[in-house]
């Protein structure tokens, strides 16, 4: 064969090869990535087992150098891990309270140039998937007293919750708030005439019971019975206005000792979505009346014209005591506040006292939301 002849035939081998090492190495890469996917499926059943082996790894202590690992006793409880040991904490927190006064002796309410008015301590932790415990306690300048102290069942039968211990009544709005959740530097003329600096509060249970109707609405009904012979009832109403408001009415009825009392409570709220942190506005009004037709009431505005300053003002009643005041309110963050209020109170017909009050609250800890 000649030359010519021997290079045509290799050609032609050529051309029916490379088909076939094409084929062949085409047959290749599919191997190699149905072994890569299967690496990676392993991969990940690796990474599962390792999700729930890691929390139990997390816990245990490593075993000493040249201990015999057969020997340990199985039975023996890991030590928990920081999660679950933060679960047998409570929260605790603390929320100081500091005045300065100005201006006036009032008769009604006396005030010393500087004072710590009050420091509230609070553990909060849930008891069991069924109940919470709260505790406010109350260190004043002279004594230190349990202003709340309950446990709270939230999963009752036929939707009921329930507060066993010492509560605030649930009569109107202004008697349920701690000191540090006041709009203002002191109490209303209206709930220190009727029920004390402190308000109505003992020892006893509340149950509450969430009411279905065709409103649209959230609508409560609460029942409470506390120590020497007081009863306490109110129903609260709440509906959203739109996007930007709500609306709630309230009205109480009870019985202190020999004394009945009714009461009604409304409150207005707007804060529009666009300017939440910039701009709202709330409006209240709560009134009080015992069966000897002695009554007491306020009204109040608080406005938000920028994102960390408040102002308002109240007026207020109590038989024939009244008394006007303006607020500025700076909150610096969330866990600070500093305050002014400018007070008149005029005693029945008699003398009118001016007074300047100060206050500056800090908190520390994580203090849980009070009642809305």
């Amino acid at each position: 064969m000649t030359h010519r002849g021997r290079s045509i035939l290799f050609l032609l081998a050529l051309a029916f090869a490379l088909p076939a090492v094409a084929q062949s190495e085409d047959e290749r890469i599919t191997k190699l990535e149905q072994k890569l996917d299967e690496l990676l499926r392993q991969a990940e059943e690796i990474r599962q087992e390792l999700r729930q082996i890691r929390p139990a790894a997390a816990s245990a202590e490593p075993a000493p150098p040249g201990e015999d690992l057969t020997q340990i006793d199985v039975a023996t409880p890991a030590a928990p891990a920081p999660a679950a040991a933060k679960a047998l904490n409570p929260d605790i927190s603390a929320v100081g309270t500091f005045l300065g006064h100005a201006g006036d002796r009032n008769d009604l309410d006396p005030r010393r140039s500087f004072d710590l008015g009050e420091a509230e301590l609070a553990l909060e932790a849930f008891i069991d998937p069924y109940a919470k415990g709260r505790f406010f306690i109350s260190v004043g300048p002279e004594e230190v007293e349990l202003e709340e102290g309950y446990a709270q069942f939230v999963t009752l039968p036929w939707g009921l919750t329930a507060k066993a211990g010492k509560t605030k009544a649930t009569f109107g709005k202004a008697n349920t708030w701690h000191t540090h959740t006041r709009p203002w530097v002191d109490q209303p003329l209206m709930i220190t005439r009727f029920f004390g600096d402190e308000g109505l509060a003992d020892v006893g249970v509340s149950v509450s019971k969430q009411i279905d109707n065709p409103f649209g609405a959230f609508i409560e009904a609460t029942g409470e019975a506390y120590s020497d012979n007081v009863y306490n009832a109110h129903v609260k109403f709440f509906r959203d206005l739109g996007e930007n408001s709500n609306l709630e009415v309230g009205t109480s009825a009870a019985r202190v000792g020999d004394d009945r009392l009714t009461g009604v409570d409304v409150t207005y709220r707007w804060k529009p979505l666009s300017r939440s942190i910039y701009n709202s506005f709330i409006l209240r009004a709560e009134g009080i009346a015992n069966r000897d037709d002695v009554h007491g009431w306020y009204a109040a505005a608080d406005y938000q014209f920028a994102r960390r300053w408040f102002t308002g003002a109240r007026f207020d009643r109590a038989d024939r005591d009244r008394a006007v005041s303006a607020t500025l309110t700076f909150w610096p963050s969330e866990f600070s506040q500093l305050r002014g209020q400018f007070r008149r109170t005029t005693l029945g017909g008699g003398p009118s006292f001016d007074e300047v009050l100060l206050q500056l609250q800090f908190a520390i800890g994580a203090h849980g939301a009070h009642v809305f």
